[in-house]
Parts: structure tokens; sequence; C-alpha cells
């Protein structure tokens, strides 16, 4: 039976059905008495969500001059969009940890995600391009479609790889040939089905072909730009072997002089590990 995008995300569960923090926070979010102390409350709920906050917080990844003491501090400096984006990205990495190592390992999977993530994050705010945490966002995200076909047609994704060996062709090449479409497709409709801006759905909808992004291209460029960095640079993988080829118009959309790219990539190899520490480490305390 042939696949389609709406067979494969509608199994996935929308992030308020899965965490009941997000659910809640969600509902004080939509309330206009809501203070931040009210927003704190929910998040203080999680002990663990709250201590990767902190954890975050407290790292180069901000790099404050104080120290985090409380959530209230965190969303007061950090800003609320920001502090809930962060928590959706928290929550998208549990609910995926289920999804067998079989093709790939889930840690340099992750690793590559946050990865991108991080790297997008510093493009964004070396172009001073508004809400620059969405980045971080669009840039965690961006392969998560695959994850969706690791976890829900384990056989096809079997099929996709020995295609990729036999035709030693790109990983998103051979899920066009096998499924009529790619995991960059996939994660565009799961986020929009979550309710996503715009902006992030087409920027991981087209993070392999940013010029087709519309009135996003920027976006989608950073995410494409951040991805190919991380890729050269081995920050992990989603599966390829190869290396994606960089389309020179979004590398020439982000403005990026030698000067600048070896400043942010020297500031990613200090953030990386700090987001790896908060989202990664099991248990994780301030």
């Amino acid at each position: 039976m042939s696949q389609t995008i709406a067979g494969l995300i509608g199994g996935v569960p929308s992030m308020g059905s899965y965490s009941g923090v997000i659910e809640e926070l969600e509902e004080v979010l939509n309330n206009p008495e809501s203070t931040l102390s009210h927003i704190g409350e929910v998040i203080e709920k999680d002990p663990d969500l709250t201590a990767r906050l902190l954890k975050l917080g407290n790292s180069s990844f901000y790099g404050f001059p104080s120290r985090l003491e409380t959530v209230s501090e965190a969303i007061t400096l950090i800003g609320i969009q920001q502090v809930y984006d962060l928590i959706v990205a928290a929550q998208v990495i549990e609910l995926f940890e289920g999804v067998s190592p079989e093709f790939v390992s889930m840690q340099s999977f992750w690793r590559h995600s946050l990865s991108c993530g991080v790297v997008a994050r510093l493009l964004a705010l070396d172009r001073r391009l508004p809400k620059p945490d969405k980045f971080f966002v669009a840039g965690l995200l961006h392969d998560v479609g695959r994850l969706i076909l690791f976890l829900r047609i384990p056989g096809e994704v079997k099929t996709i790889f020995e295609t990729c060996q036999a035709r030693r062709c790109l990983l998103r090449e051979a899920e066009s040939d096998v499924l009529g479409f790619d995991h960059a497709a996939i994660g565009g409709e799961l986020l929009k089905s979550w309710s996503y801006p715009p902006n992030l759905v087409q920027a991981i909808a087209y993070h392999h072909h940013p010029l087709s992004a519309g009135v996003f291209q920027l976006e989608a460029s950073v995410v494409h730009v951040a991805d190919f960095l991380c890729n050269g640079l081995q920050l992990g993988t989603s599966g390829e072997q190869f290396i994606p080829p960089l389309k020179m118009p979004a590398w020439e959309r982000t403005s990026l002089e030698p000067g600048q790219l070896e400043s942010i990539l020297t500031t990613a190899d200090e953030q990386i590990e700090a987001v790896e520490d908060a989202f990664l480490t099991p248990g994780s305390a301030q």
C-alpha cells in the first residue's frame, strides 16, 4: 500500500495531548490575566523540565552575567515564547525516545539536530533576525520527518537505505524514489499540524530547497546552511552518508563572511556541549 504524508503523521500525537505541562502552559499563556508567576508555577510542576531549563539558561547558550535561580527569572530574561519553545524542544526529544536505533544512533541523530539548531540560531543572531530562538527550534526539528519514517514504516526505510547504498545517492533522494516524498515534506506537515507558524513550517519543509520556500526563503536558507555546516563537520547524523550539497544562493542570503563563520563555529562548539548536556543527559540537574 502506498504511503501518504497525512497517513504517516496521523498517528503522531499533538504536543498538547502528549504533555500535560504543555497543555496547561498553553492555557495559561492564552489567559490575559496570567502573570509570570502563574507561568513559572506550571513549569515547576515538572522538576526535570525545570532543571533542564535552568541548566540551559545558566549555560553559554545564553551567557547571562548572573546565575538564574528560578523559572520566573528565566522567563523574564529569556522571554515567555522562547521558554515555551525550549520546553517544546525537550518534549519532542522525549516524544521520539522510543525510536529504534536500527537505522541510526539516536544519540547521533539528536547531536546533529541540536547542533543544527545551535548553528541556525547563531546565524540568525548574526543577521539580527527577529526571534532567533525560533531558528533553534527549526534546526532541532529539521529532520523530525525522518524519525516518523523510522517509527512508522521501518520496512520501507530499509528499502530506502538499500536504494541509497545501491545508487550511492543522498538518503532524501532515495526517500523520494521509494515514497514519492521526503522527510522534509513530512516534517513540514507535522509542524503545520502542531500549529507552528508558517515561517517555521516552510523552513523545515524546504531546508533542502530553500529557494522554493516562497516569502520564507531566508528562514529556509538559514536552516539549509546550518544543516550543511553540521553535516560537513560531522556533528552527528540523521542517516545521510554523504554531505547534501550547498545551495549557493542560500549561502549568499545569509551574507556570511569567512571571518564571521569562524567566530560562529567557535561559539557553536561551546554551545553544542551545553545544549547536549541540558537536553540529552538523563536526569539533568542544575
